[in-house]
C-alpha cells in the first residue's frame, strides 16, 4: 500500500499545479540511513525464513533506532512529523514484543498465521494474549484486488506523513 500512497500523492501533487522537479527541493538529510534501515528489514524477512540466527530481533530494533535518527534530522520537512509519530508507534510496539510486529490471526489468511506461528517471519510475529500495545500492531487488514496487506496504527500515519511529503514537495512547499 507504501507505493500505492507515493503514486496517489505524485497525481495529486502534479494535477494541483506542481512539478515532479520540485521533489529535490526537499533536500533530504541522512537518505542513506534511511535506505540502510529499510535493507536491514528486507534483509531480516528474507534471512528468517532461510537460517537460523537469534540476532533478528536485535536487529529490527536497531534498524529503527537508526531510522529514526535520520528522521528526526529532517524533521523541519513537511509531513515528517507524521512520519516520526508513526514510526515511534510501530518501534513501540515491536521493542516491546521481541522485536517482531504482532499480528493478529483472526484477520489474516490461515496459511499465513501458520507461518507467522513458525517464528520464522523475521519483522512480524503472530499476536498473542502477552502480546503488549496490542493496539498498536498490524490489526488492520487490507485486501487489494492484486495484494493483501496488514497496517497499523503507526502505518496510517506514516503513509499520512508520506502523502503529505511528497504532495508539498512536488507543489515546491519544503518549508
Amino acid at each position: 500500500m507504501f507505493f500505492e500512497i507515493i503514486i496517489i500523492a505524485l497525481i495529486i501533487g502534479l494535477v494541483t499545479g506542481g512539478r515532479f522537479g520540485n521533489l529535490g527541493q526537499l533536500n533530504i538529510r541522512c537518505i542513506y540511513i534511511i535506505v540502510l534501515a529499510y535493507l536491514i528489514q528486507v534483509g531480516i524477512d528474507f534471512g528468517a525464513s532461510r537460517w537460523e540466527f537469534g540476532g533478528y530481533p536485535y536487529l529490527h530494533i536497531f534498524s529503527y533506532f537508526i531510522l529514526l535518527f535520520a528522521l528526526i534530522k529532517n524533521r523541519r520537512i513537511p509531513g515528517m512529523q507524521l512520519i516520526i509519530a508513526g514510526t515511534l508507534l510501530n518501534f513501540a510496539v515491536i521493542a516491546l514484543n521481541s522485536g517482531q510486529m504482532p499480528v493478529r490471526a483472526d484477520v489474516i489468511p490461515a496459511e499465513m498465521a501458520e507461518f507467522l506461528a513458525s517464528g520464522k517471519a523475521g519483522t512480524h510475529g503472530l499476536m498473542t494474549g502477552e502480546t503488549y500495545l496490542a493496539f498498536l500492531a498490524d490489526i488492520f487488514f487490507i485486501k487489494l484486488p492484486y495484494q493483501h496487506q496488514l497496517i497499523s496504527i503507526g502505518d496510517i500515519l506514516i503513509n499520512a506523513g508520506v502523502m503529505a511529503l511528497i504532495i508539498k514537495g512536488v507543489r515546491g512547499n519544503t518549508q
